[in-house]
């Protein structure tokens, strides 16, 4: 049972890794418009907001995000090595 607003549920986790805008960027090469689009259509992580200059995103749903990603597959490309 709630006490109070400040009390947090069982379901929070406290000790999950976060990671900061540059680590995110990093991680999936998506520049930081692109992510805040993309989570506006329900298509990204969710950011938590630490403080008015301040984003993280939780590290397990960045790399779910990224496992979900279709994968593209290259096609045998004959190499031109053409320097006249």
């Amino acid at each position: 049972m709630k006490t109070s607003i400040f009390t947090p549920s069982a379901d929070d986790s406290f000790d999950e890794p976060v990671i900061n805008e540059e680590q995110r960027c990093f991680i999936t090469t998506v520049s930081r418009s692109q992510a805040f689009q993309l989570e506006r259509n329900g298509q990204f992580p969710t950011r938590i907001k630490l403080n008015a200059n301040s984003n993280v995103w939780k590290l397990r749903e960045v790399l779910e995000w990224i496992r979900t990603r279709p994968v593209v597959k290259l096609k045998d490309v004959e190499v031109c090595n053409d320097t006249n």
